[in-house]
């Protein structure tokens, strides 16, 4: 080494094996002579190049050794088995013939002694550091490649124009069933799927090949008789050349039989759900179309012998259920020859518990027809049973109701509360549009609350013209798209400034009102209407009122 040279001027360390001493200091000479300087360490056998080696920091081997030509091929390979990273520069005498062998698998290049020059010697030096450090990083990116591709799931592997298997990955071995690659090289799938599959599979390499059309995650069998059930998403891209020839195939597989049999699986539930929720909504229908037989097919008269279109009251109601069925429950039946009590109440909530509550309510309303003249005892009775029915459900559950009765005999009507919002009392013969007078408040507390809940009775007029209307709190708990609720004060206007319609005109305009206000969601819960107009009080007509009814009509939805 030149002494002047520094560790950023050299441009190798090189060691050097020689075996005759003359030879050496030629070699020596002539690196010297080079303007780059090379670091030199000489050794005269290939036991201490090894040493030399393994201690490390050599950038490339030059072996200048006169060995017999199997000598020298041995010569070679032990150097590499020692230090397969750096380059090795063999200098021989003459052309043998194992030259291609031993620079194709030992050496990176073959110098001839009698041709060496320094110019010569440092080119092929150098020539072999590069070639060793582009084969490194081509190592480094193959093993990376590999350990990315035996990592991934899926199994990928790349077949020759015969179809034979060239590369392959672990998961497509395990698919195989193969245990290392050397059982998949070379082979085709004939020799691991039934003919059948394996004809299939040739097929679509063909068709790729031929016509450069990839196929992309197609779902396909691979079944055979020891695994009739495997599925296989299957993407298979041509291979080409760098002259763009198709010389292959490039394949990507995925086993898919654990989702196809979740899939299979999934749908079963799905079709065994389906045919169970279309029994429950069967039995829905029925259960609703019981609800409607509930209601009357007529409104009675009042008085009973009232001649036709004589009655002294007429009756109209309007239900719309927010579900197939309702909670909302409606009642109307005659009390004595000249009155009429009518009934109605909302159960919390709405679908099926609601409705098996309404069908209670309808048992009690027709148990408690001997209280039917008192309003309050009738709702002190029936809140005793709904009390001891209530509690023993898993959820809170309670009813508001209200009842009235009207005596068409002497222009009164007397009603109780629990907790109801309070009908509305249209007097046409004045134009004015008030609440229900007779209670300030509410009454009293909702059904199925409280032991011993009082339930006073209110009085109020009555005259000829008038129309009352009843009404459960689902008309007007209705939010708008902007939050805003449509309230009692607007039900409140709507009604007051239609005040001289009939009754089923004006719910119809008073229900289309509401749902203008909120035309995406329209009602969310049940919604009751019934309506009471008074065509007359009093007259020749009226009998008795003590004289009481045994039959009733009602109504349940």
């Amino acid at each position: 080494m030149n002494p002047a040279a520094t560790p950023s001027m050299i441009a190798a360390r090189v060691l050097l094996i020689a075996d005759d001493a003359g030879e050496a200091a030629n070699v020596r000479a002539l690196l010297n002579g080079m303007a780059a300087p090379f670091e030199i360490v000489e050794v005269m056998t290939a036991a201490e190049g090894v040493a030399q080696l393994e201690v490390g920091r050599i950038d490339v081997v030059l072996a200048d050794v006169n060995l017999p030509e199997g000598e020298t091929l041995k010569f070679c390979a032990h150097l590499r088995e020692h230090s397969s990273q750096v380059p090795v520069v063999i200098i021989r005498n003459a052309t043998d013939n194992f030259v291609s062998q031993t620079v194709e698998d030992d050496a990176q290049d073959y110098l001839l002694r009698t041709e060496l020059s320094g110019p010569l010697l440092a080119h092929s030096i150098r020539h072999a550091v590069k070639r060793a450090e582009t084969e490194r990083r081509l190592a480094l990116e193959r093993n990376l490649l590999r350990s990315v591709v035996d990592t991934i799931p899926d199994s990928i592997y790349v077949k020759d124009a015969e179809g034979r298997y060239i590369l392959d990955n672990v998961a497509h071995r395990a698919q195989l069933g193969a245990g290392s690659f050397e059982e998949v090289v070379g082979r085709t799938v004939f020799d691991f799927f039934s003919q059948a599959v394996a004809r299939r599979f040739q097929a679509d390499d063909e068709r790729v090949m031929q016509s450069g059309v990839p196929i992309l995650h197609r779902h396909e069998a691979a079944g055979d008789a020891d695994n009739p059930e495997r599925w296989l998403s299957t993407t298979k891209v041509p291979l080409r050349d760098p002259e763009g020839r198709i010389i292959g195939i490039v394949g990507l597989g995925r086993d898919i039989t654990a989702r196809k049999a979740a899939e299979a699986r999934l749908a079963l539930y799905t079709r065994e759900l389906q045919e169970k929720n279309e029994q429950l909504q069967d039995d829905l229908n029925m259960a609703r179309e019981v609800q409607q037989a509930f209601l009357p097919q007529q409104f009675p008269d009042i008085p009973r012998h009232a001649h036709a279109g004589g009655s002294a009251l007429r009756f109209h109601a309007k239900y719309l259920p927010a579900a197939t069925l309702g909670g909302d429950f409606f009642h109307i039946f005659p009390v004595s020859d000249t009155q009429a009590g009518v009934f109605i109440c909302d159960v919390m909530g709405h679908g099926v518990r609601a409705a098996l509550v309404t069908a209670v309510q309808r048992t009690l309303v027709e148990q408690l027809s001997e209280l039917a003249g008192d309003p309050g005892a009738f709702l002190e009775k029936m809140n005793a049973s709904l009390v001891g029915l209530l509690r023993r459900t898993r959820m809170p559950m309670f009813v508001s109701a209200f009842y009235l009765v009207v005596d068409v005999a002497n222009g009164t009507m007397s009603y109780a509360n629990a907790g109801h919002p309070r009908p509305l009392h249209l007097r046409r013969s004045t134009g004015k549009v008030e609440l229900l007078a007779g209670g300030a408040g509410l009454g009293g507390p909702a059904l199925g609350v409280f032991d011993d809940a009082i339930f006073p009775t209110y009085p109020c007029a009555l005259a000829a013209d008038d129309l009352v209307i009843l009404y459960t709190d689902g008309l007007y708990e209705v939010e708008g798209p902007r939050g805003d609720f449509f309230d009692q004060s607007m039900l409140y206007e709507l009604v007051e400034r239609r005040w001289r319609q009939p009754a089923e005109q004006l719910f119809e305009e008073v229900l289309n009102e509401v749902q203008r206000f909120c035309p995406q969601v329209g009602f969310v819960d049940d919604v009751c209407l019934v309506g009471i107009e008074v065509q007359h009080v009093g007259g020749a007509d009226a009998v008795t009122r003590d004289e009481t009814l045994t039959g009733s009509i009602s109504t349940a939805i």
